[in-house]
């Protein structure tokens, strides 16, 4: 799945403007989510929309390791204070989203004017296929008018040769 970035969450993307982490996820994993339901994920009730999403995660991978493996402590913890399922799924989506956009969102740049990175890298997978969820942009260079990778697909082809050589996280290590 390639991230849309001429979607206008991203290309309006303004410092000071909250950024909509888990509508771009919800886009970006639609042609999943209409496989399973048939429906774009906003039309569902919360106990279908959370029924889809946990059937997705069921099926997606962090570094290499099933996301409900990953996130098994945080996944029980919410379970733990009696999180509902949509609770939990919408929690999940949203750490899983800000992981995936954070390199988008103006609000995250640093006193350096450079975006935010991540060490992790999704994919879902179907019938044995990694589908990694990148960025591949391409932004013209002014000399040349010769294209090349955006930094931010630069970015994710360096997470995608990271996770290769087994360099990524296999444990998450944050607390939520």
């Amino acid at each position: 799945m390639t991230i849309d970035v001429e979607n206008p969450i991203i290309s309006y993307a303004r410092r000071g403007q909250p950024f909509q982490y888990e509508k771009m996820f919800f886009t970006t994993i639609e042609p999943y989510i209409l496989e399973f339901k048939n429906c774009r994920l906003e039309k569902l009730t919360e106990e279908d929309a959370a029924r889809c999403l946990a059937r997705i995660f069921k099926k997606m991978e962090v570094n290499g390791v099933p996301v409900l493996e990953f996130f098994k402590d945080v996944i029980d913890k919410w379970k733990s204070v009696g999180s509902s399922q949509f609770t939990i799924t919408s929690k999940l989506s949203s750490i899983i989203a800000r992981d995936i956009f954070c390199c988008f969102d103006k609000n995250l740049y640093d006193k350096n004017d450079e975006f935010a990175v991540c060490d992790r890298i999704y994919c879902i997978v179907k019938d044995g296929v990694k589908d990694f969820i990148i960025c591949e942009n391409t932004v013209k260079d002014g000399k040349l008018s010769r294209k090349h990778l955006s930094p931010e697909a630069e970015y994710f082809a360096e997470l995608m040769k990271f996770n290769e050589e087994g360099k990524l996280p296999k444990v998450n290590d944050e607390k939520y």
